[in-house]
């Protein structure tokens, strides 16, 4: 669900099992003191606990997991896309987790993409202690390769002929199956079904935005926002894991 950034800071702490967590608050101002210094446009999802108690006739609300992202000003635009910096923790996850990662929004669809691994840092997150915000700090100091990414992809064509499809779903698929991200705290994987709805938007729905007619060709621009607009707009059934599928993207797509 999609909240405002005075209802996020008002989360309060969490006991998970035997692990104590601070309030939303002590995690997210240090993210919040860095960006501001950048924007002040900020978009925030949360997943919350199932229970939650009541004080008071008032909810005692906590919040999970918490995906924000600050979207940088438009003099960082390139191509169409917005360029992005974001924090993700979850605390009831198998092993506590924070990542900070910095990307493209396509302006269009708002699709996420993420294209250099050192754009995404992973951390544990322990009870009662402090997230390290240092990885935060280098990725709002790199330089964004956001440009060449998309000239790359943008000039990569793709033969819309049955050989050239029937070969690629197929390696696409087998991809899925094979590859994955690992953090070092988890391994994350694209589904199988992925490639196929891909698929499906890109060659059988007509009424698909990616939809490649009959006698035409594509790019591989057009073919990577068909599989992140399955990631990105999945009904926020994941909010944890978008970063690593986006980055996972290249290899599946076997991107150059």
């Amino acid at each position: 669900m999609e909240i405002t950034l005075d209802q996020l800071l008002k989360g309060k702490e969490t006991k998970i099992r035997k692990a104590e967590f601070y309030n939303t608050k002590a995690y997210i101002e240090p993210f919040l003191d860095r960006l501001s210094k950048i924007t002040d446009n900020f978009d925030v999802k949360v997943q919350l606990p199932d229970q939650v108690t009541i004080t008071d006739n008032q909810d005692d609300v906590t919040y999970n997991r918490v995906w924000i992202q600050g979207i940088l000003p438009k003099s960082y635009n390139v191509d169409n896309h917005e360029e992005v910096i974001g924090m993700i923790y979850g605390l009831d996850v198998r092993k506590p987790v924070v990542k900070f990662y910095r990307g493209g929004l396509n302006m269009a669809c708002t699709n996420l993409c993420v294209f250099n691994p050192i754009s995404l840092q992973t951390q544990e997150l322990k009870p009662q202690q402090a997230i390290d915000y240092s990885p935060l700090d280098l990725i709002i100091n790199q330089a964004s390769n956001l440009q060449v990414w998309l000239n790359r992809l943008h000039s990569q064509t793709f033969s819309r002929d049955e050989l050239n499809i029937n070969t690629n779903l197929g390696r696409w698929i087998r991809n899925c199956l094979n590859m994955y991200y690992n953090s070092g705290l988890s391994k994350v994987k694209l589904a199988t079904t992925t490639a196929i709805s891909a698929y499906k938007l890109l060659f059988e729905d007509e009424e698909s935005p990616y939809y490649v007619e009959e006698d035409s060709n594509t790019n591989m621009f057009n073919i990577y926002n068909a599989f992140t607009e399955l990631i990105t707009h999945d009904k926020d059934k994941d909010i944890m894991n978008k970063p690593e599928k986006t980055l996972l993207l290249k290899d599946i797509l076997t991107l150059a």
